[in-house]
């Protein structure tokens, strides 16, 4: 016997080539329609893409048909929730993951009930953590699409991950679109075999639906269609997503256990290009989920005992900022122009607003420390451990000598980084009449220790003696390290390893012919390797605290495909590349600002170890991950039937790292 859970939904993009607004008009329609068929019975149930973001869109606009909203949640024919947004696993760190469900959790139960079911059924890719994060949220059931590996053989399993956490999983491989078939044709018994393949259960799942697609006001009569023309062991039910995984669970048998992350194009293309694509929409979306992870939630929490209320309502909402700009197809970057700058632009106003809570609460605790004195700098350690750090501090100053004593009138260690002078006189049409009025900004190193969720107070002391300034140098140093520029070549000596590591850091430009969606090596790649014989500045400074070596200039590269082709360098691109090495740490700080006018490049940064490494090794939501340096279906993937080219670019969230018995490079 085939039972086949036919399950009315549809799949809706945040935004993807058209921008939140364009899908916001589209979905005010479509919820009408859902509504319309729930009232009017042509439908039982319907599915609205396991996200809440589209449903407050919704609701924002129109607050009155809250009730009738409400009345199918409770009743069970509307199914809404988890998440907030869609995510894209392999793209979204383990915090993120954890706010989109709390928040899309609480707000379907807010409305009447959740639907408690993992789905993710457009993601690029499946991530290892996925069960241990459901089984936190009491989900015990979990649905997707992409990324199965052919070997796995299964359609209907047990996902685990390595702390024991399993969920029963279904894996849709012909797309959640697959039950549009049963609208459009009456080829039922073919579209039965389709979906039932690699399962020798009874229940089967048909979704029917699709990307913005209208709903199929004429589902009950296809239904009815199709039990009248299919195979007498076939069973088509009206149905939903809960049900079908309590059909599933009764099922007399065993589910094989399968483990990891699915990342392969063995069923649908998988996209692995998105990965490392619109880095600037993914390092905005960082900074702001690092703001408020380690600063401002912190920070609310101290300022609380301070007396200052929590802004709970505000940080939710800048929680939901990071959410929609993580969502799916928002987090990939495979979108158009228009739709890149508004996910742009709604990261910038969060690092704003977040800042300014940050910066109010700084300045509001401070203020009512300070006693009313002048000349005070609070530094705040917001995290639950005591800081041993440096600091870097902007400070204010009438001379241009200071120095900074703590709160047991103790001198501490401070290193002048950069100083300017600032003009605080009236302007004047004659300049002659101006007085000579000014200040100093100087940018200063702190050797501190912070408490644990806590504050250090120094006092500004002018005087007649300056802190020490870091000194010109041709290489810069610390315990660990030491850094040289020979021959445009950035070499670096492990002071642990006793060991010269020439032309350790460099950079690579090849051609990158892909659309939108992913980046593609050019038909024609010419690849140009990058170094800094022709830098235009260079400022080596050596210090006690931080040492920096500031490297200036332009590469010349093809200015585009066809320029690669020929191989003609008629491109150029400024850069800026800062080293800064620090007394405390065995990191090495690492900025490039590029001016980029060239088109359809790659820009890579170059690490060169002698590291005998057959695996790499990266972070994920919640753990580590090895994965082989090179596909193994790399030369057979047509054969195998994938439906796309694979390559070895894999994902990485904060981490990427070789090491073997002799060396770690992260």
């Amino acid at each position: 016997m085939k039972n086949i859970y036919t399950v009315a939904h549809t799949h809706w993009d945040y935004e993807w080539y058209f921008t939140r607004q364009e899908a916001r008009v589209q979905f005010i329609f479509h919820m009408d329609e859902v509504l319309e068929a729930l009232e009017t019975n042509q439908l039982d149930f319907y599915t609205l893409d396991g996200q809440m973001s589209i449903i407050e869109d919704y609701l924002s606009l129109f607050p009155e048909k809250e009730v009738e909203i409400r009345k199918f949640v409770k009743e069970g024919r509307l199914f809404i929730g988890p998440w907030f947004t869609q995510i894209d696993e392999m793209t979204t760190s383990g915090e993120s993951i954890i706010r989109n469900l709390k928040i899309g959790i609480s707000e379907a139960k807010a409305l009447g009930n959740v639907m408690r079911v993992g789905y993710l059924p457009d993601s690029f890719g499946q991530g290892q953590d996925m069960p241990k994060i459901y089984q936190g949220f009491d989900i015990q059931h979990a649905l997707f699409w992409r990324g199965m590996p052919k070997e796995a053989n299964a359609r209907y399993f047990y996902w685990t991950s390595n702390d024991g956490s399993k969920v029963l999983t279904a894996n849709i491989k012909n797309g959640y679109y697959a039950g549009v078939e049963l609208i459009e044709q009456n080829k039922f018994d073919e579209l039965v075999e389709k979906i039932s393949t690699q399962a020798t259960n009874e229940s089967h799942l048909l979704p029917v639906g699709g990307d913005q697609r209208a709903v199929d006001f004429d589902l009950k009569q296809r239904i009815t269609l199709a039990n009248a023309e299919s195979k007498d062991n076939i069973h088509f039910i009206e149905s939903n997503y809960p049900a079908f995984f309590k059909a599933l669970e009764k099922e007399s048998i065993e589910f094989p256990e399968l483990s990891g992350e699915f990342i392969e194009p063995s069923d649908s293309k998988i996209h692995r290009g998105i990965y490392s694509s619109r880095y600037d929409l993914k390092q905005i979306y960082d900074r702001l989920e690092r703001k408020l992870t380690y600063q401002l939630e912190p920070l609310s929490v101290v300022a609380k005992n301070y007396g200052i209320s929590v802004k709970q309502g505000l940080i939710t909402s800048l929680w939901k900022v990071v959410a929609r700009g993580q969502a799916h197809d928002s987090a990939g970057g495979c979108n158009s122009d228009k739709t890149n700058q508004d996910i742009y632009m709604r990261g910038i106003n969060g690092l704003q607003e977040v800042q300014a809570c940050i910066d109010y609460l700084l300045r509001k605790l401070s203020i009512s420390l300070n006693e009313g004195q002048d000349n005070k700098v609070f530094l705040w350690n917001p995290l639950p451990f005591e800081l041993t750090t440096i600091r870097k501090v902007e400070i204010s100053t009438k001379m241009s000598n200071f120095s900074l004593v703590d709160s047991r009138g103790k001198n501490i260690n401070v290193e002048i980084l950069n100083q300017r002078r600032e003009n605080a006189a009236l302007l004047r049409r004659n300049t002659k009449m101006m007085k000579d009025e000014h200040y100093f900004v100087t940018e200063i190193a702190i050797e501190c220790s912070l408490p644990s969720m806590g504050y250090e107070c120094y006092e500004i002391q002018e005087t007649v003696e300056n802190p020490p300034k870091r000194i010109r140098a041709t290489e810069i140093s610390n315990e660990w390290y030491t850094i040289q520029l020979k021959k445009g070549q950035i070499c670096l000596y492990s002071k642990e390893l006793d060991k010269w590591c020439h032309n350790f850091l460099w950079f690579e430009d090849g051609g990158d012919e892909g659309d939108t969606y992913d980046y593609s090596p050019a038909f024609n790649d010419w690849i140009v390797q990058l170094d800094f014989e022709n830098y235009e500045h260079l400022s080596i400074e050596q210090g006690e605290l931080i040492s920096r070596m500031v490297i200036e200039g332009s590469w010349t590269v093809p200015y585009n495909l066809i320029s690669r082709k020929e191989k003609i360098l008629d491109g150029v691109v400024n850069y800026e590349l800062i080293l800064e090495l620090n007394k405390y740490t065995n990191l090495i700080d690492v900025k490039l600002n590029l001016d980029n006018q060239v088109l359809d490049h790659r820009l890579r940064l170059m690490i060169e170890t002698e590291t005998n490494a057959a695996f790499s090794t990266s972070d994920t939501p919640f753990g580590v991950i090895q994965r082989p340096i090179n596909d193994e279906h790399l030369s057979d993937w047509k054969e195998i039937g994938y439906k796309e080219e694979p390559t070895s670019m894999r994902p990485m969230l904060h981490v990427a790292n070789l090491h073997d018995e002799q060396e770690s490079w992260s």
